[in-house]
């Protein structure tokens, strides 16, 4: 199907688009009163070993003493936050907002806490509940490891937001496929309502000229064949000119058998 015959379709069936554009507009508004916006909170917390942890007379930088036991236990304590006791937890103390927790890829032991909510109170709210749990997690781990107190790792807070942020991408991910399957809809039964009534009445794309003029379409060639070709009619010799003949032939005879 050309582009042309897709848009005559269309224009033939005019009231079906105008009813499916209309309704995807509804839709589409109906998306933007449902879908809330989400907000979004974030944080990260560095595991830090303390000055004395090299030796009491050879104190060292937090930063420049990082060792892989602590990124060992980044990852046990994002596990730990992310279980489901602890979810439960939370939502029961009013902190319903969505979060995720995990250490940053190749960063050393620096644990990345995300919170999502419809309202930006509780993304931030959730988000000082993961952090405030994630310091009572690390607190325990140790505890049960029995680590010396020369050695015990604190949770550092930087990157702290102190607002959350809008992230319209939902909804305009929402809205977009709403008008794209209305929109699609609309086209196929537009066509399909079209091809219909055209296989009952007439054709629906093609000879819709013919159609309308109440004929049929026609091949042109053979009738320009047909037009073309000479009429042929029986040839009649005339009767004199017959009678004529035939006297000649009969004297020619007679004067042959006197000869003879």
């Amino acid at each position: 199907m050309s582009v042309v015959n897709l848009l005559s379709a269309l224009a033939r069936r005019w009231v079906v688009v105008l009813i499916g554009v209309g309704l995807t507009a509804v839709g589409c508004y109906q998306v933007l009163q449902t879908v809330g916006t989400q907000h979004q909170a974030s944080s990260q917390v560095v595991l830090l070993l303390p000055p004395e942890a090299s030796g009491l007379a050879t104190p060292s930088n937090p930063f420049l003493n990082m060792q892989n036991g602590q990124v060992t236990l980044a990852s046990m304590l994002a596990g730990t936050v992310s279980t489901a006791d602890v979810n439960r937890r939370l939502v029961e103390d009013g902190n319903d907002a969505e979060y995720d927790v995990a250490v940053v890829p190749g960063a050393g032991p620096i644990l990345q806490v995300t919170t999502t909510s419809t309202d930006p109170a509780a993304a931030l709210a959730t988000r000082n509940a993961v952090m405030k749990e994630i310091d009572t997690q690390l607190a325990r781990l140790q505890k049960q490891a029995d680590v010396p107190p020369r050695q015990l790792i604190s949770g550092q807070r930087v990157a702290v937001s102190a607002d959350a942020e809008v992230l319209g991408g939902s909804r305009i991910r929402a809205l977009g496929a709403t008008a794209a399957a209305g929109l699609l809809v609309t086209l196929l039964l537009a066509l399909g309502l079209d091809r219909l009534l055209g296989s009952r009445g007439g054709p629906a794309l093609g000879g819709a000229r013919a159609a309308r003029e109440g004929g049929r379409p026609t091949d042109s060639a053979g009738d320009d064949a047909e037009a073309d070709a000479p009429a042929t009619e029986p040839v009649r010799a005339a009767p004199s000119r017959v009678g004529g003949a035939a006297r000649a032939r009969n004297g020619g005879d007679q004067r042959s058998r006197r000869v003879g």
